[in-house]
């Protein structure tokens, strides 16, 4: 009985990956600088910064109510720069010493990365050509883990 359940959630779950049911949809900008504002965060263009990085299309910074820690967003100009940008954040998160836990997901257009250490979180993710990044003091995890989710990242 539980090998016909387990075939019967593996094959559900294999045609919501064929059908691309498992696909998200990234913020633009302007969504990500409206959804973020109406969550109390603050934002600046940051874009200024990158002026080197030709790749770099737009950088928000957004900071929370009390300024403690940020979220940044980034939209590349294709997706094979924004997997790119990924993996590179994501080898340096794992460069850090003591990881305590950290987790994967890689999809057709998406990918996250998270890890705690004693002291720090850290997550990117990615869909398609944008990228969220946050790399914070652990008290702040749970925090940065709501409003990534509510972004859709």
């Amino acid at each position: 009985m539980r090998k016909k359940v387990l075939l019967v959630v593996l094959l559900v779950l294999g045609v919501f990956m064929i059908t691309g049911c498992g696909k998200k949809t990234p913020l633009q900008p302007n969504d990500f600088v409206d959804l973020i504002e109406q969550n109390n965060y603050k934002t600046t263009n940051v874009l200024e910064q990158f002026s080197t990085y030709a790749q770099i299309k737009n950088a928000f910074i957004a900071q929370d109510s009390e300024m403690r820690y940020q979220i940044e967003y980034y939209e590349l100009d294709t997706k094979e720069n924004a997997k790119t940008f990924f993996e590179g954040n994501k080898k340096i998160f794992e460069q850090q010493s003591s990881i305590k836990s950290h987790s994967s997901i890689n999809l057709e257009n998406y990918n996250k990365y998270s890890q705690s250490t004693e002291k720090v979180y850290s997550v990117i993710s990615r869909i398609d050509n944008t990228v969220v990044y946050a790399n914070v003091k652990i008290e702040y995890k749970k925090e940065v883990q709501d409003i990534i989710k509510k972004l859709g990242y």
